[in-house]
């Protein structure tokens, strides 16, 4: 199997790497140096809560300790990668860091990664370590991904384990009595990988170095006063960034208390905020639709959530989270590649934050540019490209995309588009490239092309995004076909059986006879977009005109 090789940034300069150094954005520091420094100073107190059960910093640092013996006795090296998959738990934390004090790299995946999403990760990173950590239907998904591949994995103890599936307690008994193994990383090379929820053909692992991820999680909680005092609910779903640096990574960097939710539930999350005594989460926009639209947040007092990122809203919702749920709702614009890199602060006045993002991270640059790459005037609206000590590395083995997405200065393309005013803060007004974003996750449309394409009855498919006022966007696939009986009860099948995971399933059908196209036959979505809607709207007028 191919080991995990050593990754550098690609194209920070050496003057850009000195400057961040120099002014402590970076640390010479490996992940768990700092860590211990936060575990130590801590040790008793209680860092992570999931469900019923809770651990001390003590317990997580000791923990962590017997994870890496257990992975050297395994025959794991460090810079191998090591796949964890599924939901919030305090193991998957332990793994985390015990692949940090080892040396071995972790890539967070999801729980709604598909069996051939998992199986494509494995063969990407050569990783022969799996963890799943999620439910009985995600178990069976990661077993099956790794037949005929050599690959162990290891699952929760109230697993039925399977084939040859280790339990967890049966993988940690394998290092006891062994002392830890210490494998210092070099700062600057590859420490985490966060798999892209959107892949095209190949995966798109997202690669952070120790320095670029821990810039992250600082810079983020310095901007909304984290502190150790702070209890921090994390609902952000496990593998994402919002729930890992932005999430659990505050308490093992920070020393405030994470409570970790498994599954998302607005009333669940509510009952946790009180009983906990929420001080600081993060919401993507349909966890904060759903709070806000559950009648069980007005029985609670909710003042002690004094701070809260209330991510991609219309002002109107942070109105009401002001006044309902918590002191400052605070808005950010981030991603995987570059996260949090705008977003409000303690300083910030609240008609500033109302209808923008906020302002860039002390340390960050952000460029409006043409499609050129020169910078545009303030209010003018361009290409957004992010550039700072918590941008990525780059994609891991993907130089191809790697030279289109970072431009020669060092600027990540983010494919967005948005604004500053003349005050510097920035507002995001829509994407450029062709992805759909569903409450918070990210469905690339090339992918259920690529593969509806191979459906005998069609003849050609374009996906769209249709407005949603829950999740933001719903995949529409409309196609062309002989066949006019075809169901997206058909399609869904169709889908399933290539392997495609459920997420990226269109929800909606629609039969065209052609597609608006530019001169080179580029199918023109915005335009099919606007005859969908249209479509629909005259339906819709029709049938209430016949209803009278």
């Amino acid at each position: 199997m191919m080991r995990g090789v050593s990754v550098t940034s690609y194209r920070v300069s050496e003057s850009l790497s000195e400057e961040y150094y120099q002014k402590g954005y970076w640390s010479q520091d490996d992940f768990w140096t700092s860590f211990t420094a936060v575990a130590d100073r801590f040790p008793g107190k209680v860092a992570l809560v999931d469900r019923e059960s809770e651990v001390t910093f003590a317990e997580l640092k000791s923990r962590a300790m017997q994870f890496a013996a257990s992975a050297s006795q395994a025959g794991r090296q460090p810079g191998d990668i090591v796949i964890l998959h599924g939901r919030h738990c305090i193991e998957a934390v332990v793994a985390i860091l015990g692949c940090s004090l080892f040396g071995l790299v972790p890539a967070l995946l999801p729980a709604m990664f598909s069996q051939e999403q998992i199986k494509r990760i494995i063969s990407h990173t050569g990783a022969s370590l799996l963890f799943s950590f999620g439910e009985e239907k995600e178990l069976e998904r990661a077993r099956l991904a790794v037949q005929g591949e050599e690959v162990t994995v290891v699952v929760p103890d109230d697993a039925l384990a399977g084939g040859d599936a280790l339990s967890w307690t049966r993988f940690l008994q394998s290092g006891q009595g062994i002392a830890a193994p210490r494998s210092e990383m070099d700062p600057d090379e590859l420490m985490l990988l966060i798999y892209s929820s959107g892949t095209t053909g190949a995966p798109k692992g997202v690669m952070h170095s120790a320095n670029s991820a821990r810039f992250s999680v600082m810079a983020y909680a310095d901007m909304h006063r984290v502190t150790d005092q702070d209890v921090e609910l994390v609902i952000t779903a496990f593998g994402f960034v919002g729930s890992s640096l932005l999430g659990f990574y505050l308490t093992l960097l920070k020393g405030c208390k994470s409570v970790l939710m498994r599954n998302w539930c607005a009333e669940e999350a509510i009952a946790l905020m009180e009983r906990y005594q929420v001080t600081h989460f993060l919401l993507m926009p349909t966890h904060a639709i759903d709070i806000l639209a559950c009648p069980a947040l007005d029985t609670i007092n909710s003042d002690c959530a004094s701070r809260a990122v209330v991510a991609g809203v219309a002002p109107n919702y942070r109105i009401d989270a002001r006044s309902r749920l918590c002191g400052t709702p605070f808005p950010m614009y981030g991603m995987s590649e570059s996260p949090a890199h705008v977003t409000g602060g303690m300083t910030d006045d609240w008609d500033n934050l109302l209808t923008t993002e906020g302002r860039n991270l002390p340390g960050t640059d952000v460029l409006i540019c043409d499609e050129n790459d020169n910078p545009v005037a303030v209010g003018e609206q361009g290409d957004i490209l992010v550039r700072g000590p918590n941008r990525f590395l780059g994609y891991y083995r993907a130089d191809d995309l790697n030279e289109m997405a970072i431009s020669p200065e060092g600027y990540f393309r983010t494919g967005d588009i948005g604004f500053f005013d003349e005050k510097g803060y920035m507002t995001f007004v829509s994407r450029s490239k062709d992805i759909i974003r569903r409450g918070g996750v990210t469905i690339t449309p090339a992918e259920i092309e690529t593969a509806l394409r191979s459906h005998p009855d069609i003849t050609d498919v374009a996906v769209i995004g249709l407005p949603d006022p829950r999740l933001g966007e719903k995949a529409c696939a409309c196609v062309i076909t002989a066949n006019s009986h075809i169901t997206l009860e058909d399609v869904t099948v169709f889908l399933q059986e290539k392997g495609l995971a459920r997420y990226l399933w269109p929800e909606s059908l629609e039969i065209c006879n052609e597609f608006p196209r530019t001169p080179s036959l580029k199918v023109q979505k915005n335009q099919l977009k606007e005859r969908v809607l249209q479509a629909r709207s005259d339906s819709t007028t029709t049938s209430n005109q016949h209803s009278q």
